[in-house]
């Protein structure tokens, strides 16, 4: 979704065509990801499988789990890429897991993140062996709103304007579950889950069977990091919550 198309939609809805200035004002740039049937390459942007990583590359130990891949990004792929984001590398993601449900999301280092510019010496590296086939991703640059009413203080609606803003609007511009950037996205969480004011929002998951994801009872995972980090290339202080 681009600004001619948000402009459009909110103007055709009633409720929101007086507020359509301070919408757009508000709406942040965003990655948004599709799943595709697709064959996915081993350096491609994708979800579940092995990672494509170097022939080095350690996980951290620990008793009380392991750490999966989550999924991986290849940000050449993306087109007009928002300009905080590299333009060129890869990103891969674990997150960790146990099968007792110990593991809290919000605990340190739930989520990883290593990236790096130069492949040439990756390998595919097989970590776990219980996991899901991968699935290749799309990435399309889009804008991206809030959809709780805890994500801001100053919204200008009336409650006929709110209930179109935060259920009839998604629907319309077909806002995603998956994304990069953006306002985190929730269900039952009754707080912004952001860490901070030097904080934005890096990755949003919704709960997917397929690769046997399940966030707070098959809610939604929000990864996070320091917006000067990330200008920074730097992926190793990441921060999670989910609902």
């Amino acid at each position: 979704m681009n600004i001619e198309s948000l402009t459009k939609i909110v103007s055709e809805l009633e409720p929101l065509a007086e507020h359509i200035d301070y919408i757009l004002n508000i709406a942040k740039p965003s990655v948004e990801i599709e799943l595709v049937d697709e064959p996915a390459t081993a350096d491609c942007s994708r979800f579940g499988g092995h990672p494509f990583v170097p022939p080095d590359l350690k996980l951290p130990e620990l008793e009380i789990g392991e750490y999966r891949f989550l999924g991986q990004i290849n940000f050449a792929e993306i087109t007009d890429s928002p300009s905080i984001l590299p333009k060129y590398g890869l990103l891969s993601l674990f997150y960790l897991y146990d099968k007792n449900g110990e593991v809290f999301w919000g605990d340190d280092g739930y989520v990883l993140g290593f990236y790096w510019e130069d492949l040439q010496h990756h390998i595919v590296m097989r970590f776990n062996e219980e996991i899901p086939e991968t699935k290749r991703i799309k990435l399309t640059t889009g804008l991206n709103l809030p959809r709780s009413q805890e994500l801001k203080n100053d919204y200008p609606f009336n409650e006929e304007s709110a209930d179109c803003f935060f259920e009839e609007l998604p629907e319309q511009i077909d806002a995603k579950d998956e994304y990069l950037l953006g306002y985190p996205s929730f269900n039952t969480l009754g707080y912004d889950p952001t860490p901070g004011t030097e904080w934005i929002s890096l990755l949003t998951v919704h709960s997917i069977e397929e690769f046997d994801w399940c966030w707070h009872d098959g809610d939604r995972l929000m990864v996070f990091i320091e917006a000067d980090k990330l200008a920074n290339k730097d992926f190793s202080n990441l921060k999670c919550d989910a609902g």
